[in-house]
C-alpha cells in the first residue's frame, strides 16, 4: 500500500508540475486587441507612403473553401488578412491609401439576418468600424468603392494569397486587355505586397510571443495527453484524438497543421496523413503536433517508445537525434545565419551515424558527400507564426544544402528546430536492428538578445524523461 501510494503521489506531482501552464478554463476566444492591427497597418502604411503619392494596398481575405456537396471547410482566416485587421470572416477587402483623410477602409459582407441565422453573426458596418476601419461599406456598394480606389490610385499593392479570382479581377482592373493606349489607366502599376507584410511578421511582438506561448503550453498538454493514451491504445488514431481533444477542451479551436502520429514504420514518413494504423509495443511513436491559439500556432514533436522503454537501437539513434537538436538550438543565436542551425545539426547526425556503423568512410568525408541525407531528409528549421510555415524571408539560400538561407538571426525571430533520422524497412545495405526507425524531436524556439530560449522546453525531450513521462 505504502508503496503504490508513493508511486502515485510521485505521478501526481510529476503531472501537477508538466501541467501547471494553462488555467484550467483554458484560452478559449483569445484574440490580440483591435490596437495590435492598428499598429500593423501603421508599420505598412510608412512603407506605402515611401513609394509615393497615389498608393493604395488592397488586401484580401481568404475565399471560403468548399468540403463536399452542401458543406464548406471551417473557415479559418488569410493570416496576412488577419495580420492586418483582426477581421475574422470571408468576403472582406481591406483597402490603405495614402492619400485622403481616411486612410483604412474596410468591405464587407452586408448584414443578413437569414444566413445569419444558419451560418453565425456578420460584421455588417457598424462591426467594421468597431474593429478600426476610418470607413467602411457593404457589398454591392463595396465593388463601386473599390473600382473607384482603383481608378484614382497610380500604384497598387495587392496582397492575396489564394483567391485566384480576385487577384485576376484586380490586374484586369490596373492592366485592362486592349490596345486603346490613349487612357490614363495604362499609366498604373500594380506590385506583389505579401514580402512587405511577410517582412513585418518575420519579427514577433511581444504580444505575439505571449500567443505563442500560450499555443506551446496547450500543445504540450495535447502531448502529454497523446502518451499517457498510447500506453493502452490499439491504434494511431486513439493518440492523435487524445491530442486532439485535449487542445480542443483548453481551448485551441484549430490545429496548425493536421496531425501527424505515426507508428512504426510509419514513423518514417514526413507528413504521414492517415493516423490509423494498428500499434505494437516494441514499435516507437512519433507525433508531430500543433494547436492553434489566437491564430498563433506551435509545432512540436516527439517521438516514444509504446512499451514505455527504448530498445537499445531506438535508444542510440534517440540520444544522437537528441545531440543534433541540442547543437542546433545552440546555434539559435542572434547574428548567426539561419542555416547553421542546419549546419550544426547535419554534423552531428552524419558524425553518429558514421559512430554507429550506419554509414562508412571518414567523419569529414561522409559529410561532404552527404551520404547523412539519406536518413536526414528534410531541412533542420523554418520560421514560426501565424503559419507553422511562417512569413519571412531566409535569405540566399546555401548552394549545397538549401535547407535554410544567410540571412542573420534577430532577437524576437521564432523558428522550429527538428532534426531527425528515418531508416524506413527495406532500407538497402542498412542492419535490419537499424530499420523501421523514424524519430524526430521537434521544439519552438525564440532568439533573444541574450540566447535562444526554448518555448517547449517543459514537454520531456531527454530519453530517460520520454520514459518517465510514460510511466
Amino acid at each position: 500500500m505504502t508503496r503504490c501510494m508513493g508511486v502515485i503521489f510521485g505521478w501526481a506531482v510529476a503531472a501537477s508540475l508538466l501541467s501547471a501552464q494553462v488555467p484550467a478554463a483554458g484560452y478559449h476566444g483569445l484574440r490580440l486587441p483591435v490596437p495590435f492591427f492598428a499598429g500593423n497597418r501603421a508599420r505598412l502604411m510608412q512603407q506605402l507612403k515611401a513609394m509615393g503619392p497615389g498608393t493604395l494596398a488592397v488586401i484580401n481575405s481568404m475565399p471560403e473553401q468548399p468540403r463536399n456537396g452542401d458543406s464548406e471547410h471551417a473557415f479559418r482566416q488569410d493570416s496576412d488578412f488577419y495580420y492586418l485587421t483582426g477581421v475574422e470572416e470571408p468576403g472582406a477587402v481591406a483597402l490603405l491609401a495614402t492619400d485622403g483623410d481616411k486612410p483604412y477602409t474596410l468591405l464587407v459582407r452586408p448584414r443578413d439576418l437569414k444566413r445569419e441565422a444558419w451560418n453565425g453573426p456578420r460584421l455588417g458596418i457598424e462591426g467594421a468600424l468597431s474593429m478600426g476601419a476610418d470607413q467602411a461599406f457593404a457589398f454591392p456598394k463595396g465593388d463601386e468603392v473599390l473600382t473607384e480606389a482603383i481608378r484614382h490610385a497610380q500604384r497598387i499593392v495587392l496582397v492575396c494569397n489564394l483567391d485566384r479570382e480576385f487577384r485576376t479581377r484586380i490586374l484586369d482592373a490596373v492592366l485592362p486587355l486592349g490596345t486603346d493606349n490613349n487612357h490614363g489607366q495604362f499609366r498604373k502599376s500594380v506590385m506583389d505586397g505579401r514580402h512587405l507584410v511577410a517582412e513585418l511578421r518575420s519579427i514577433k511582438q511581444p504580444a505575439e510571443i505571449e500567443m505563442i506561448q500560450k499555443a506551446v503550453d496547450v500543445s504540450i498538454e495535447g502531448h502529454l495527453a497523446a502518451m499517457r493514451a498510447s500506453r493502452t491504445a490499439t491504434n494511431e488514431g486513439q493518440v492523435a484524438g487524445a491530442f486532439e481533444g485535449t487542445v480542443r477542451e483548453l481551448g485551441a479551436r484549430f490545429l496548425g497543421y493536421d496531425t501527424i502520429a505515426g507508428a512504426g514504420n510509419q514513423s518514417c514518413i514526413l507528413h504521414y496523413p492517415f493516423n490509423d494504423a494498428p500499434l505494437h509495443s516494441g514499435d516507437l511513436q512519433l507525433m508531430d503536433a500543433g494547436a492553434e491559439v489566437g491564430y498563433y500556432t506551435a509545432d512540436i514533436t516527439r517521438t516514444w517508445p509504446l512499451s514505455g522503454k527504448f530498445s537499445t537501437e531506438q535508444l542510440a539513434l534517440y540520444d544522437l537525434v537528441f545531440k543534433a537538436q541540442e547543437a542546433g538550438i545552440a546555434a539559435c543565436v542572434a547574428g548567426n545565419p539561419h542555416i547553421a542551425t542546419h549546419f550544426a545539426a547535419s554534423r552531428v547526425v552524419s558524425n553518429g551515424l558514421v559512430d554507429l556503423g550506419i554509414l562508412k568512410g571518414g567523419k569529414d568525408e561522409v559529410y561532404k558527400k552527404g551520404g547523412w541525407k539519406r536518413f536526414f531528409i528534410h531541412g533542420t528549421s523554418h520560421w514560426l507564426g501565424l503559419d507553422v510555415h511562417d512569413a519571412g524571408d531566409y535569405g540566399v539560400r546555401d548552394p549545397i544544402y538549401r535547407a535554410g538561407g544567410r540571412r542573420p538571426l534577430e532577437a524576437g525571430m521564432v523558428l522550429t528546430v527538428e532534426p531527425g533520422i528515418y531508416i524506413p524497412k527495406g532500407s538497402e545495405g542498412v542492419d535490419p536492428k537499424w530499420q523501421g526507425i523514424g524519430i524526430r524531436i521537434e521544439d519552438d524556439i525564440l532568439v533573444t538578445k541574450e540566447g535562444p530560449r526554448n518555448l517547449s522546453a517543459r514537454l520531456p525531450r531527454k530519453a530517460e524523461d520520454v520514459e518517465r513521462a510514460l510511466k
